[in-house]
């Protein structure tokens, strides 16, 4: 038999093998000794030819005349047929040729038909579609089904390593709903282990889940393992980019997944595996991540959160989805210089707008308060951290600063939480065209007796560590009342007991550094931070990391300030700074770092430590 367009090619020959020889009209399934009827026989023949009204007006004049006052006839006496809708049509004449078959005592007949013919017109649809090994598959397995018994007995043991059963597997997602929704748990099970996904993906695989997921949307167990097989046909193996771009330019993915995510809003697994689609699709591809930025990614990140609420995992995926999609404004390698330009701008500007919107709701969720809502609290702040990253916005964000100090108060000890707060407050004081605002907005809040605490109730986070560090580096510049403020909930014992723990952490040193030449700016801050081992810390610091960032300016600053006390020149000098100040007054690479050291060396030289008596006139 052969299908329009088929004409000489090996996929047609395919199609010969696997089909009995008939007569042209009806050859689709083995003619009239397969359908016991002419009619019947000649009705399949219609139907595979396209002429779907000709074939289902013909079964009802076969039921009708050999079962009168059968089911299918009173379906035709109502009138329903005349009403059918071209999509539809298709498949109500399937239906009712296979009810034919029921009403005249031929249950398995019937549902033979009905499995077969679905396999024969997805075959038949790829094949137009130019999915030439889908279509080759289908037509190939088409005539094996029976009933679904016979076709889905084998999924009952499937294990991830049967790699055999692949190609039987895939061509069960053709034959309806419920045999769709056994087969698509086992391409999720067979997927599970990477050395399968490029034969799935060879034996038509993306194309059918992609179509089942896109045809079942209301069905969630099929949702739930379509969308977690196209996460996993997405990663880890070397089809994985191609079937990417596949999945959304030519499958209609992006626009599958926001229905499904949509439809299904608070199904925490759907939500779940749909948001690691939405990453794994736009990891790595930009040009898929714009197609899903299209179709409303970002909302449905948010969504995700505030329709599953309590789901930690939904948490994690929509986090790590949102974060995924921040790749859409660049360009690909193949783009000239203006084409980028401009495709980077106007993409930003989206990504912007989108930003925007998403800061507005996270402050809207967190201003009233999640109460016990510890997972909702940790993904929003994420989300919020994500689009803070952005820091052209980070000055329309200062209002997220009193919820977040809420949260910190709600969740005290909680390691992630604490986290996710203290680096938003990290990105609101800094490189921002309101960073000032917000510095006096966190100070006045009282968060930097909360982010103190948080170090002193997780020590080991060195994460942690460095961001409230950071903080009070960016919040106490230039400001006396501040540097109080910060002082009294204990910043400096926290700076130093962190640079002790963490000696070898180059970027907690510089901060830490930083922030205690800010916090010691008298003799009596300096002599507390020399009495819990402020001056030998600032020194370790300085002959670890000489030559990384501005920790030598920044240390020889500080040493200066504690010269200005005689007991702490000496300690100072006791310490071994003299000889790191020589050496680097001569031989630094910068100017500031040369000119501190200069200082210092005059500070700690002989007639620095010992007061001279005044000479007489």
């Amino acid at each position: 038999g052969k299908i329009e367009g088929s004409g000489g090619s090996g996929l047609g020959h395919a199609m010969t093998a696997v089909l009995p020889p008939a007569s042209p009209d009806v050859q689709a399934f083995g003619g009239v000794s397969a359908w016991r009827d002419q009619q019947i026989a000649e009705a399949v023949a219609l139907f595979e030819a396209g002429n779907y009204s000709e074939a289902h007006t013909l079964a009802m004049d076969s039921l009708s005349t050999t079962r009168p006052g059968s089911s299918a006839q009173a379906v035709r006496e109502g009138g329903q047929g005349a009403s059918l809708q071209p999509a539809d049509a298709w498949r109500d004449a399937l239906d009712d040729v296979a009810a034919a078959h029921e009403d005249v005592g031929d249950p398995e007949r019937a549902e033979a038909l009905y499995l077969r013919m679905l396999a024969w017109r997805e075959g038949a649809e790829h094949y137009r579609q130019w999915h030439l090994g889908v279509a080759e598959q289908l037509f190939r397995k088409s005539p094996e089904y029976n009933t679904v018994e016979d076709a889905t007995w084998f999924l009952q043991t499937l294990s991830p390593n049967d790699g055999h059963a692949v190609a039987n597997v895939v061509g069960l997602l053709a034959l309806g709903t419920e045999v769709a929704a056994k087969a698509m748990v086992a391409v999720w099970t067979l997927a599970l282990r990477p050395q399968q996904r490029p034969k799935i993906s060879e034996c038509g695989g993306l194309e059918l889940v992609a179509k089942a997921v896109a045809d079942h949307v209301k069905h969630a167990e099929l949702q739930t393992a379509g969308l977690g097989a196209l996460r996993l046909l997405c990663t880890g193996h070397h089809l994985a980019h191609k079937n990417r771009r596949t999945l959304v330019f030519k499958l209609g993915g992006a626009e599958a997944l926001a229905a499904s995510l949509r439809f299904h809003a608070t199904d925490p697994e759907v939500q779940r595996e749909g948001c690691g689609a939405l990453r794994a699709i736009a990891t790595g591809n930009p040009s898929g991540a714009r197609r899903l930025l299209d179709v409303g990614g970002v909302g449905l990140c948010l969504s995700a959160v505030a329709g599953c609420p309590l789901d930690d995992h939904v948490g994690e995926a929509a986090y790590s989805a949102l974060k995924a999609l921040q790749c859409a404004s660049e360009a690909g390698s193949r783009a000239g210089t203006a084409m980028a330009e401009d495709l980077e701008a106007v993409v930003e500007a989206q990504l912007r707008r989108e930003r925007e919107a998403g800061l507005r709701f996270c402050e809207e969720q967190l201003s009233p308060g999640v109460g016990g809502q510890r997972v909702a609290q940790q993904t929003l702040l994420g989300f919020a951290s994500v689009f803070l990253e952005d820091e052209s916005i980070r000055h329309r964000a200062l209002g997220l600063v009193e919820p977040v100090v809420k949260c910190m108060q709600g969740m005290p000890g909680h390691a992630k939480v604490q986290l996710a707060c203290c680096h938003v407050l990290c990105q609101l004081t800094s490189q921002h065209l309101a960073q000032g605002e917000g510095a006096i907005r966190v100070a006045k809040s009282g968060a930097l007796g909360l982010m103190c605490q948080a170090m002193r109730d997780l020590p080991c986070n060195i994460e942690l560590q460095e961001t409230v560090i950071e903080v009070l580096l960016n919040v106490t510049k230039n400001n006396n009342e501040f540097k109080t403020i910060a002082v009294k909930a204990g910043g400096i014992p926290a700076t130093i007991t962190a640079m002790r723990r963490f000696p070898k952490h180059a970027s907690l040193q510089e901060h830490a550094v930083g922030a205690l030449t800010n916090l010691c700016d008298t003799i009596g801050r300096s002599q507390t931070c020399a009495k819990i081992g402020g001056v030998d810390a600032i020194i370790a610091a300085l002959s670890r990391f000489t030559q990384v960032g501005n920790i030598a300016e920044l240390a020889c600053i500080a040493l200066c300030m504690f010269c200005d006390d005689a007991q702490l020149r000496t300690q100072v000098s006791k310490s071994g700074a003299l000889p790191i100040a020589r050496t680097l007054s001569k031989s630094a690479s910068s100017r500031g770092v040369q000119r501190w050291a200069s200082e210092l060396l005059k500070e700690l030289s002989p007639e620095g430590l010992i007061p001279h008596a005044p000479t007489a006139a």
